[in-house]
């Protein structure tokens, strides 16, 4: 999506990627950027494993059975997270029992702020939080008076306002091909492929890696939703139309 003249753009390294945003240029554009790229930060403080205090990784010390305390953005993603992991039949994971069966099934979300895990877990968001980042980067722009704009982390982006954008993707075959997947208005894109050698995919099946010729690129109200269902439609592309469309969604697969 090419930026107008009379846009105005920022870009940060976070999220293990770079958040790029774009709005068009008004008074208060400054205090927007500020806003959005400070959700993003707060969703890497609250989910990133390798922050030793994060939500995340206090999940991953607590016995069994504790009660643990989470911020509520922290919560809505895990309940999204068991939601989705519902709708495809276990293929969207962020849960897994070292060395024995466990899933996302085993976290108990007591009321907004509370997580239980039945057996021991270990908890990762990558799968999902980027997505959520997106979404409240959105949600900042817009309440600080920005009417448009788009928001992209590394692939997953969302698109606001009235006009609609022309969203291209990496052809995994080529990634420096862009392939065009048609306009987007007010809606979300993620996608997931092998670009430059990235790391294999892990079938929460078998807790194995696969890899994968393939990428999955899926249109979404929202980016949480969107980013999460990438993998499940990489890990089986049969099943992917429905999988995307129980939830709202579609699936644009290259191979």
């Amino acid at each position: 999506m090419k930026p107008r003249s009379r846009d105005a753009r920022r870009a940060r390294p976070a999220l293990g990627t770079l958040v790029e945003i774009r709005v068009p240029d008004f008074a208060g554009a400054a205090t927007a950027f500020d806003r959005a790229f400070a959700a993003v930060e707060r969703v890497h403080r609250l989910m990133s494993r390798q922050v030793p205090d994060s939500d995340v990784a206090r999940l991953n010390r607590a016995a069994p059975g504790a009660l643990v305390a989470v911020d509520h953005w922290t919560w809505q993603v895990l309940k999204r997270a068991k939601e989705i992991h519902a709708a495809t039949g276990g293929l969207f994971d962020c849960a897994a029992a070292p060395g024995k069966n466990g899933s996302s099934a085993d976290l108990d979300l007591i009321d907004d702020r509370t997580v239980r895990m039945r057996r021991q877990l270990v908890v990762s968001l990558d799968g999902i939080a980027k997505g959520f980042a997106v979404d409240h980067a959105v949600e900042a722009l817009r309440l600080a008076g920005a009417r448009a704009g788009v928001v992209n982390a590394g692939g997953d982006l969302r698109v606001f306002g009235e006009e609609a954008q022309t969203v291209h993707v990496r052809h995994p075959r080529d990634p420096g091909c862009f392939v065009s997947i048609g306009m987007v208005t007010d809606g979300a894109v993620a996608t997931s492929a092998r670009y430059f050698g990235n790391s294999t995919l892990i079938d929460p099946r078998s807790r194995r890696a696969r890899r994968t010729d393939w990428s999955a690129t899926v249109i979404a109200g929202d980016c949480t939703t969107a980013d999460a269902l990438t993998k499940p439609c990489l890990l089986d592309r049969r099943a992917a139309p429905a999988l995307t469309a129980g939830c709202g969604a579609r699936v644009v697969l290259l191979h």
